[in-house]
């Protein structure tokens, strides 16, 4: 069952962009069409100008999704130097999440990019003309496509990447502070008041397969928990700078577990 369930999801996506263009192809035509007799013409003009026009298209998407990748994770990093220098570490979210708008934007963004280049430097006609032929030969509106792509997928996403920027987790001397998701806030988290602390491997999905995710949970004397799997990728062993750092300014030994889920849990008095 299983197996016919992940064909159906990976047969799904091409199904949908098949669907998405047949769609586009009848509903979104260029409103300014070229006849036959004109795109011919333009095919031999063009010739040339297309492989240069797809090679900027792939270096702006790449620059584009770079500079804004590198932006995110400063801006992260800029934030959390709020905490002031009593911090001796900081955990990070996930590095995958600041992929996700340089990614998508990258894609959405790339031709529109290059039309304002090319218009920028004195030839608007002609990058004018190249959005008609392309749009002539691909048989729909390509750049309307794009920017409802950008409007709908990308400034969505846009949206709530902005809103994991506060993410991160500084150990203090004292305490743990853990800043969560957009509106969450942070969250303090005393190491004296600490009763438990193990080391887990992972987690299991809904078959029980374990899936590697080393981390560390605490559990406190009022009932909450907090676990270092929660921040950074997916790795098969916890640092030993974290595992020591914690052991010392716990004073609890480390016991394990194979999941957060194998761990009791302790009933808070407070």
């Amino acid at each position: 069952m299983n197996s016919v369930i992940q064909f159906a999801t990976k047969a799904i996506v091409p199904l949908v962009v098949a669907i998405c263009f047949t769609l586009a192809r009848k509903y979104l035509k260029s409103s300014a069409r070229l006849s036959e007799t004109q795109l011919s013409e333009l095919d031999a003009r063009f010739q040339e100008t297309k492989w240069v026009v797809g090679i900027t298209m792939i270096a702006v998407a790449v620059l584009f999704a770079w500079a804004t990748h590198h932006l995110l994770v400063l801006l992260n990093r800029y934030l959390a130097a709020g905490d002031g220098p009593e911090t001796s570490l900081r955990l990070w979210p996930q590095t995958a999440i600041w992929w996700f708008f340089p990614g998508f934007g990258a894609l959405a963004l790339c031709w529109e990019i290059t039309l304002k280049l090319w218009s920028a430097f004195g030839q608007g006609d002609t990058a004018r003309l190249y959005r008609l032929w392309s749009d002539g030969r691909a048989g729909f509106d390509c750049t309307r496509i794009l920017r409802w792509m950008a409007l709908v997928i990308v400034l969505p996403i846009g949206f709530f990447t902005v809103l994991a920027l506060p993410m991160h987790t500084a150990l203090r001397p004292q305490e743990i502070h853990d800043c969560g998701y957009a509106w969450a806030g942070c969250k303090t988290f005393e190491y004296s008041k600490a009763v438990r602390m193990t080391l887990i491997e992972g987690f299991r999905d809904r078959d029980g397969k374990l899936h590697a995710r080393a981390g560390i949970i605490l559990d406190f004397a009022d009932g909450r928990r907090w676990s270092s799997a929660d921040s950074g990728d997916f790795n098969k062993s916890v640092d030993p700078g974290l595992s020591t750092y914690l052991i010392e300014h716990t004073g609890l030994p480390l016991e394990q577990a194979e999941t957060e889920m194998d761990i009791p849990k302790v009933n808070g008095t407070t």
